[in-house]
């Protein structure tokens, strides 16, 4: 009897036991025919009991960004240094930037392309076709809040080797830092790198000529020239150096031409290939398109501005007084180590030449003629019908192949 007994639950554990298995392998083949993804337990496993919490271990994405501002022509032509005389030998162009001052300074990093030479008393004050200022127009772009200038253009050889060096000494005197023109064959290898909030943006300036004065054959580093060779070189070694975003800013095109020249396009081409995010250009005086461009060297979309156009002159004729205030923001994703651009938007400019009035060379924010309680009294109908013009000239242009970016007219 016993042995029955014994006989009976061996058969009832094996039954059970033969169930459960076929339970098991239904739920797994449910799993497979509703394509469920199957679930892998690491060897140290341990079920959390019924009152413990599932804790996820999830790490979100940190972001950081970068604000740039970058605005095009500073020039100083005779007038407008005769206008900012206040003495013997004393000049004040602090003035000159009082309604944009507040603009610039709404960035992280502001940049302007300088377009004359700072050689001293040691020969003339002069603007067009070889040009000298005083150094208080330097002191005036760091009050204004200019952060870094680029050099190389077809005036910084305008007096000569000797007026170059001085040029960048009253630059770092100013405490601004610069590219494009340089005092040494360390100095121009010495990849200008800015760091600020956890972005590093390296700036690279090349330009296309210096009006047929150029350094001796000993002194070649002192100027960077356009060509494929060194703008991929340098690229490289701003990646090299750990650069999340490479900006070129390039002096090129044609006078008084907005559309870009095959020479501009060749020459995004080549900071493009290799691998630059930003693309800037100046010089044309006026203001030029921009766009957005693919490119398989970053995997990403390069924004392309092919002329800033003028921000300070005394160019008077229509679309060379106006420029543009040209504000970038770069993103960073620390945790996808990846940076790439975000937005942009633009304020444009008009250059009153002080020819009313008051004496002075002053930009102005465009859309301010819009504004009858803040337009200052001495601009007359003229002046106003000349702001205006430079404010719809410059969205047109500015906007033909790129819907996408952003027109400002806060006032600030």
């Amino acid at each position: 009897m016993k042995v029955k007994i014994i006989y009976s639950v061996l058969i009832i554990v094996a039954i059970a036991f033969v169930l459960s298995m076929c339970s098991t392998s239904h739920s797994v083949n449910n799993a497979i025919d509703n394509k469920s993804e199957p679930v892998i337990l690491d060897k140290d496993f341990k079920a959390p009991k019924s009152d413990e919490p599932v804790i996820i271990n999830y790490i979100p994405d940190s972001i950081t960004e970068m604000t740039i501002n970058l605005v095009g022509d500073l020039m100083c032509h005779l007038p407008q240094t005769k206008n900012a005389q206040t003495g013997s030998d004393i000049y004040d162009f602090k003035p000159s930037f009082d309604y944009v001052k507040s603009y610039l300074q709404q960035a992280d990093l502001t940049i302007g392309n300088l377009e004359t030479t700072f050689a001293g008393t040691n020969q003339p004050y002069a603007g067009y076709p070889a040009f000298n200022s005083p150094d208080a127009y330097c002191e005036a772009l760091k009050d204004a809040g200019f952060d870094f200038l680029v050099t190389a253009n077809n005036h910084s050889m305008d007096t000569r080797e000797a007026g170059l060096l001085r040029t960048i000494e009253i630059i770092k005197k100013n405490n601004l830092g610069y590219a494009g023109t340089y005092m040494s064959e360390k100095d121009m290898d010495s990849i200008r790198i800015i760091t600020l909030k956890g972005i590093k943006l390296a700036i690279l300036n090349f330009t296309y000529g210096t009006n047929g004065s150029y350094p001796s054959s000993e002194h070649r580093y002192m100027l960077n020239l356009i060509d494929s060779v060194g703008i991929t070189r340098s690229i490289l070694a701003a990646k090299q150096k750990g650069a999340d975003a490479i900006l070129v800013f390039y002096h090129m095109g044609t006078e008084n031409i907005s559309e870009p020249t095959a020479s501009q396009k060749n020459a995004v081409k080549y900071a493009m290939d290799a691998g630059a995010n930003l693309i800037i250009g100046a010089h044309p005086h006026v203001v030029g398109p921009t766009t957005m461009q693919y490119s398989k060297a970053i995997n990403d979309s390069v924004f392309i501005a092919y002329s800033l156009g003028n921000f300070l002159s005394n160019q008077y004729w229509r679309f060379t007084d106006a420029g543009v205030i040209l504000k970038i923001c770069i993103q960073k994703n620390v945790t996808k180590n990846k940076t790439k651009f975000k937005k942009a938007e633009y304020t444009p400019t008009w250059v009153y030449r002080g020819d009313g009035i008051k004496k002075m060379h002053i930009i102005f924010p465009a859309h301010l003629v819009f504004d009858s309680l803040k337009i200052p009294v001495y601009l007359n109908s003229n002046h106003k019908q000349k702001m205006e013009e430079a404010f719809h000239d410059t969205k047109l242009i500015f906007e033909k192949y790129n819907p996408t970016i952003f027109l400002n007219t806060l006032q600030k």
